[in-house]
């Protein structure tokens, strides 16, 4: 009796959870695509596989094409590489600003890239696996709703039609194997980043994530790390920035609200 009046208790919070997820959802006047896992098991979704400009979630794509190359060995994160002037493009990151000629490490890079969305540090990445094996390693790794057809900043390319694209499943999905390498998963835990998801409970709770914006893309995907618990949470959203970006803190606050005590 005990163990059935748990499990009815367990569903009417999940129940009420999604109610209030789909409330938030329903004041949002863009689109979304939304994935909610609680320990590893699905609670809620809404146009998962919907495909949106990628904007910096991007990036996770190629630093686990990087952990393939390094795990064959064929890079190490103690490789070196000079930043030099045009390596440097505008946008996210400290690199552009920093003196020329610096030497960094493969890790360095990785790091920047996810951190601070560096796009110079995302550019030299590309540079050094190519976009080309980038893209194979997408396919090949069934990340169906997934493309990277050009560098950061790249406006010559744009203007040919050309962008990143992905979906809220292939971003969790890409989240999920990350987590399993260690070194990954601290430099998602060492988001700087953290104005969206967790704006209501920044420094509260262990958050490993990564965010994306561009104009009218106000994207935040990661894992909440409770006491005995954690939540991924996929948003991507497509809509007035302003309202995208309180559209993730709203989420990212009932998120957090109903398992604070986990």
């Amino acid at each position: 009796m005990y163990i059935t009046q748990f499990k009815e208790e367990i569903m009417e919070r999940f129940n009420q959870l999604k109610s209030n997820l789909q409330n938030i959802i329903n004041e949002f006047s863009g689109k979304v695509g939304i994935i909610v896992k609680v320990d590893g098991e699905e609670i809620f979704s809404k146009n998962e596989s919907k495909i949106f400009q990628s904007a910096s979630l991007i990036k996770l794509f190629i630093l686990e094409a990087l952990l393939e190359k390094i795990s064959q060995g064929e890079l190490s994160y103690s490789d070196k590489k000079s930043v030099d002037s045009m390596d440097k493009v505008p946008g996210f990151g400290v690199l552009k600003v920093l003196d020329d000629n610096l030497s960094v490490t493969i890790k360095d890079l990785a790091t920047l890239m996810i951190t601070l969305s560096d796009n110079t540090a995302t550019n030299m990445l590309i540079d050094i696996l190519g976009i080309d094996y980038i893209q194979s390693f997408i396919e090949k790794k069934n990340y169906y709703e997934t493309q990277l057809q050009r560098k950061m900043y790249d406006s010559e390319a744009r203007e040919r039609g050309l962008d990143n694209f992905t979906s809220a499943r292939d971003t969790l999905k890409v989240l999920e194997n990350l987590y399993c390498d260690e070194t990954a998963l601290f430099i998602l835990k060492n988001q700087l980043c953290n104005s969206k998801i967790p704006l209501y409970f920044f420094r509260k709770v262990e958050v490993a994530h990564k965010t994306g914006d561009l104009t009218n893309i106000e994207h935040d995907a990661g894992r909440i790390f409770f006491k005995n618990s954690f939540v991924d949470l996929i948003i991507l959203a497509e809509g007035e920035n302003k309202e995208a970006v309180l559209l993730n803190n709203r989420l990212g606050e009932c998120i957090y609200e109903n398992f604070k005590n986990c």
